[in-house]
C-alpha cells in the first residue's frame, strides 16, 4: 500500500512538472543555418519576391483571367486552382498544391487542339518538299502536320514565350536551381510551359472540353490576337532558319 501511494505521488509530481514546461521554437530568417528551423515567410517566395503567404487570391486571379481573356470564353476558375496552376513542384519542396498533373493533362489537350488548328489551316504553315505535299482530305490540310511551325506551336520555347509576353511569368512560384545563373540554366521554359499547360488542364476539368477548346483556339492560337502561339512559332522558326 505504501509503494502504491509513493508511485502515485511520483506520477502526480512528474505530471505537474511536465505541464509547466514551455517549448519555444526559434524560426530563423535569412541565409540557411544548419540545425535552425527556417521561418516559412523567408523561403515561401517566388524568384520575383512575391510571398506565397501574402497572395491576395482575388487580385491574383484577376490578373491571370484578364491577361488570358477568360471572360471572352465564359471561363471561370476557383481562385485556389489558379494559384495551383502557377505553382511548380520545385517550390517549397512540393509542400504546396502544385501543377504537375494539370500540366500533363493540359499539354495533351493543347497538342490535340494545335493539330486541329494545323489541319484546318488551308495554307502551308511552313515550306515542305514537293514530295511531302498531300491533297486536302475533307477540307483538312494534312501537309501541315509535322511541319516545323506545327511543332513549334506547342514547343516549350513558344509556350514559355507566350507566358512572358503576357507578363505572367512574374506570378509563377518556383525555385531556381541557381539564382546567379540565367533562366535557361534554371529551366524556366519548362516551368513557364507547365503553368500554361496547367491552366488548359484546369479549364478542361472544371469548365468542360467545349470551353477548353474554345479557349485554345480563340485565345492561344488566334492569329488576330496581339500575342498568340502561332505568331510566336513563326518568329522562332525565322530565328532558327537564320542560325542554320
Amino acid at each position: 500500500m505504501v509503494v502504491i501511494n509513493l508511485s502515485q505521488n511520483l506520477l502526480r509530481s512528474c505530471c505537474h512538472h511536465q505541464q509547466g514546461v514551455r517549448l519555444i521554437t526559434y524560426l530563423h530568417s535569412g541565409p540557411r543555418v544548419r540545425g535552425l528551423k527556417r521561418d516559412p515567410v523567408s523561403y515561401l517566395k517566388s524568384p520575383n519576391g512575391i510571398s506565397y503567404t501574402d497572395v491576395k487570391l482575388s487580385e491574383y486571379k484577376s490578373k491571370v483571367q484578364n491577361a488570358l481573356q477568360f471572360e471572352r470564353c465564359g471561363i471561370d476558375l476557383p481562385e485556389g486552382l489558379v494559384l495551383q496552376c502557377f505553382t511548380h513542384k520545385s517550390f517549397a519542396h512540393g509542400s504546396k498544391p502544385y501543377n504537375e498533373k494539370l500540366n500533363v493533362l493540359g499539354s495533351q489537350f493543347l497538342k490535340y487542339q494545335a493539330a486541329i488548328h494545323s489541319l484546318r489551316h488551308k495554307d502551308q504553315l511552313s515550306p515542305v518538299p514537293s514530295d511531302n505535299v498531300q491533297q486536302p482530305l475533307n477540307g483538312l490540310n494534312f501537309t501541315n502536320l509535322g511541319t516545323a511551325v506545327a511543332k513549334l506551336i506547342i514547343s516549350k520555347i513558344s509556350t514559355a514565350q507566350y507566358i512572358k509576353e503576357k507578363q505572367l511569368d512574374s506570378l509563377i512560384f518556383w525555385k531556381m536551381r541557381d539564382a546567379t545563373k540565367d533562366g535557361r540554366y534554371n529551366g524556366e521554359n519548362t516551368v513557364f510551359t507547365s503553368a500554361l499547360n496547367a491552366l488548359v488542364g484546369a479549364i478542361l476539368i472544371s469548365n468542360g472540353p467545349e470551353k477548353a477548346a474554345n479557349f485554345v483556339q480563340q485565345v492561344l492560337l488566334n492569329g488576330e490576337n496581339d500575342v498568340n502561339l502561332v505568331k510566336i512559332a513563326n518568329q522562332q522558326s525565322q530565328v532558327l532558319s537564320a542560325k542554320s
